[in-house]
């Protein structure tokens, strides 16, 4: 299997270079040659040591150094498949307090999102309003237990499901409730107040945890985003063999939704799941991959609220499951009012799957974005992922400003969070110049 996967790997870098000269010429604008390497010829370092191309005579491409030009960069990418797009990568659940103060007003000191925090500006998320359960069997973590806050009535105000550790989060205003847990056979009740916040349910039985990883990269793939996408598929093909390799005993199951906005032609195109520990799968997936063209999108936000709650409604098993969304993308949603509930509601619908949404924000996003997606991260217990500069790859990025964070090579970083959602221990974070070959 190991084997098979390597090949197929190796197959990838040829799509890849197909897949960056197909999508648009050397201007860059739509993530061209000169986007995906680092925005300028003239800066040969951060376009991987390639000069510009030559000219004959009539001041047309010479043909013989155009080809030769084209083989350089063929083996540049064999070289360097993977691991060249720099992120950080920041939880705001592990940092909860820190989350708060972004939403609070103290004196002269105003937290970044503090006007979000306000009703007409909330997208109708309240996170900062967050109880925290521990489900255990004795002392074993049950993962995959629906985590449910009731008020005394019985009204449900927020559905979720435990991680590998046995913690789920359920956001509400209610300042006192109840919290039941389920799983398989076992069931049990907890109170929550305004002073406990952090409870634990012990089961006297639970289902186990089914050994896979059902992982959906849901990827908008706009004009403005050629930068990051032209690398996308050596990533991912990258990601699933490592985390295959590292357990040959897990199923991973890789589904692909990728989207653009309303005035496009085409604004959804849907890969369903497969088993990408089996070389037929993987290879179909990475053909998905690279038959996508960064093309269209019109104004600056995107079907990003639709995408989510379509990828959403997929088919998720609904055993004990890891289930993982990476939302790639560097623009947000529209915000009209049903946008913002459409959002929302993708956000909770997500939450009660169980599954951790981990948006990466790429190149030209904005603070909206950043709040958007570190919200629907916050809810779903997921990890909040941003693409930064240091790699020299596409446009400046937006940078979130967070405190004491790694700069790690992107695939390592997801082979990081994936292993951890499954694991339950995730490892510490390496610094990208320490993987840089």
């Amino acid at each position: 299997m190991k084997k098979i996967l390597k090949v197929l790997l190796g197959t990838s870098f040829a799509l890849l270079y197909l897949f960056s000269v197909g999508s648009c010429g050397y201007g860059g604008g739509g993530g061209g040659y000169g986007a995906g390497f680092g925005g300028a010829y003239a800066d040969k370092e951060a376009a991987g040591g390639m000069d510009a191309p030559t000219e004959g005579e009539n001041g047309a491409l010479d043909e013989d150094a155009s080809m030769d030009e084209e083989s350089k960069k063929e083996e540049e990418i064999v070289q360097k498949p993977a691991g060249l797009i720099t992120a950080g990568a920041w939880n705001d659940n592990d940092n909860y307090e820190y989350w708060k103060t972004l939403f609070s007003q103290d004196g002269e000191t105003t937290g970044k999102f503090y006007e979000y925090s306000k009703a007409e500006n909330s997208w109708g998320f309240n996170s900062y309003n967050r109880v925290k359960v521990t489900v255990k069997n004795g002392e074993t973590p049950v993962a995959g237990a629906t985590v449910t806050a009731k008020n005394e009535k019985g009204d449900v105000f927020f559905t979720s499901k435990s991680d590998a550790n046995g913690v789920a989060y359920v956001f509400t205003d209610e300042q006192a409730g109840i919290v039941e847990a389920v799983s398989g056979a076992g069931q049990a009740t907890s109170e929550f107040t305004l002073e406990n916040r952090e409870i634990e349910i012990e089961l006297g039985e639970n289902e186990v945890k089914k050994n896979i990883i059902e992982l959906m990269f849901v990827v908008d793939v706009t004009g403005s985003m050629g930068d990051e996408l032209s690398f996308l598929n050596n990533e991912i093909a990258d990601v699933v063999n490592r985390v295959a390799q590292a357990d040959s005993a897990t199923q991973i199951n890789l589904a692909l939704l990728f989207y653009r906005d309303h005035v496009d032609s085409e604004v959804f195109k849907y890969y369903d799941f497969e088993d990408v520990t089996n070389a037929d799968g993987l290879a179909k997936q990475q053909a998905a991959i690279a038959a996508q063209r960064a093309t269209g999108g019109g104004d600056y936000a995107e079907a990003v609220e639709e995408a989510l709650a379509m990828a959403v409604e997929k088919q998720w098993s609904e055993a004990a499951t890891t289930k993982i969304i990476f939302q790639v993308l560097d623009a947000p949603p529209h915000s009209g009012t049903n946008n913002q509930t459409k959002m929302n509601a993708a956000a909770i619908a997500a939450a009660a799957k169980g599954i951790r949404v981990c948006p990466v924000l790429c190149s030209g996003a904005d603070e909206v974005t950043e709040y958007v997606m570190r919200q629907t991260a916050v809810y779903t217990g997921g990890t909040f992922v941003f693409v930064t500069d240091d790699s020299g790859i596409g446009n400046p990025h937006y940078d979130p400003n967070l405190p004491n964070v790694t700069v790690e090579a992107l695939n390592s970083l997801m082979v990081r969070l994936i292993n951890g959602y499954h694991s339950g221990t995730f490892a510490e974070p390496i610094d990208w110049r320490q993987e840089v070959k």
